[in-house]
């Protein structure tokens, strides 16, 4: 290492000795007093050292918070990165310490930046997944029948297995980080940051989620969170199904993973096993235990419109002066009509235009488009709409929001609409005067302050 900290380049170096890795790591300080990350691995790794430093520079291209690569090359000890340093702290230490507000939000956040690093494709040769994983699935069961080392309800985890291996089949694949959990995460100055690429591969992108179990163990609500982030609002059941299904695998692995590292890895993984069970229902329900369905956080904002910084779970009473941000959707079309749906009867069985909360890090656009497609199941085009009006409603002395109107352009046919069954039933293009009617007789559920003066608006643009 001399050759490196040589040329005045660093004034200090001091080790690293936390970690997995066979890195040597060294935080060192340049003679302008900068920080960075040095890594030295043995020389015969260093095509794998080379291939892991270009893809973190298409990682750290996507803008992704991690440690950015700076310098490679090789040295006397062998090959060598040079990366930022991130002056935080571990996320896993530094999580219980927040609310369970911020929890979710950081979890938000972490499905957010995944979701960006699985834009990044796989190559065109690798090998399809299903026979890949197939064959991976038959090593760790084999492996761990022969380990020496059982753990009660081993039979439901391989039941399991046996059962849905046709999920594998026609599965996408993409990079994937490959060890995304909250022991590869920091927190500075409030800023969730990404470390550890060193087991970066390709594969299914939702496979990635196999690391989640430590997530969960570490806060439940980081872990929903994470997986609302990456899908922008609840998972899918095959999500779910698959995922058990990875978590099943890896659960198997982790017994004779553990074995040479000793006793006390050895009974983390066991109780692990536990925990996947019970979380599972042994294996009976594919929506594990943990998941906080339902569970939604919005921002505070102050009676201007203005982020507070702080968070605030829904169905909890709203501090004095605090507000969230929901949204209007109406959508017209070129008949002059205006599309409007229908609660199911446990919502109240009216007839409404597309409505909901941001939450926590969505804007009003992002809001409007995103319940529109949770309600109705169709996209609308955001060239296509405007932001009509703005009004303060206050549901009660506990729930005040600022509502934002958005008015789209946009022709379908009933049809072809997907309604979410635990809140839609019906849809019809209506006239204004029809509307009225049924603001009329109390059958219209949202409060339209903005009524006439919008669709006397739209008229006149007709």
């Amino acid at each position: 290492m001399a050759d490196i900290l040589g040329g005045n380049r660093f004034i200090s170096a001091v080790p690293i000795e936390n970690g997995w890795s066979e890195d040597k790591k060294y935080c060192v300080t340049g003679t302008c007093g900068v920080k960075y990350l040095l890594r030295i691995t043995p020389i015969e790794r260093y095509e794998i050292r080379k291939s892991l430093f270009g893809m973190l520079e298409q990682v750290a291209a996507l803008d992704i918070p991690m440690c950015l690569p700076i310098e490679f090359g090789t040295c006397a000890d062998g090959v060598y990165s040079l990366q930022s340093w991130i002056d935080g702290e571990d996320l896993e230490a530094v999580l219980p310490l927040l609310s369970e507000a911020e929890q979710y939000v950081l979890g938000l956040k972490s499905g957010e930046m995944l979701k960006k690093m699985h834009s990044i494709p796989a190559p065109d040769t690798q090998e399809e997944w299903a026979a890949r994983f197939t064959r991976k699935t038959n090593h760790k069961i084999k492996a761990y029948r022969e380990c020496g080392i059982r753990f009660d309800g081993d039979d439901s985890i391989v039941e399991y297995i046996e059962n849905n291996r046709r999920l594998l089949e026609n599965r996408p694949q993409c990079f994937q980080h490959g060890d995304f959990h909250v022991g590869n995460m920091m927190l500075e100055r409030g800023e969730l940051k990404i470390i550890d690429f060193d087991r970066y591969d390709f594969g299914d992108p939702w496979e990635e989620f196999n690391r989640i179990v430590w997530c969960a163990a570490a806060s439940p609500h980081f872990a929903t969170g994470q997986l609302r982030g990456y899908f922008g609002g609840e998972p899918p059941m095959e999500f779910f199904k698959l995922l058990a299904f990875y978590i099943a695998s890896n659960t198997l692995s982790s017994i004779y993973w553990a074995i040479p590292f000793g006793k006390s890895d050895l009974d983390a993984m066991m109780k692990q096993s536990q925990d996947v069970l019970q979380w599972y229902d042994n294996m009976r329900t594919p929506v594990p235990s943990w998941y906080l369905s339902g569970y939604e956080v919005w921002d505070v904002l102050d009676a201007n419109g203005n982020k507070t910084g702080r968070f605030h779970e829904r169905g909890k009473p709203m501090a004095a002066g605090d507000y969230h941000l929901g949204v209007h959707v109406w959508k017209h079309n070129g008949n002059g009509e205006w599309l409007i749906d229908k609660r199911t009867p446990k919502k109240g069985g009216k007839w409404e235009t597309t409505g909901g909360a941001a939450i926590a890090g969505d804007d009003s656009l992002t809001t409007a488009l995103r319940e529109t497609n949770e309600e109705l199941g169709f996209d609308l085009v955001p060239a296509k709409g405007t932001l009509f009006w703005q009004f303060a409603n206050h549901v009660s002395d506990e729930h005040r929001c600022l509502i934002d109107v958005w008015v789209f352009e946009h022709d379908c046919a009933i049809e072809g609409i997907r309604f979410n069954k635990k809140e839609t039933c019906d849809a019809i293009w209506a006239t204004a005067n029809e509307i009225r009617e049924l603001i009329a007789k109390g059958e219209f559920f949202s409060i339209c302050p903005y009524f006439d003066e919008m669709v006397e608006r739209w008229r006149l643009s007709e």
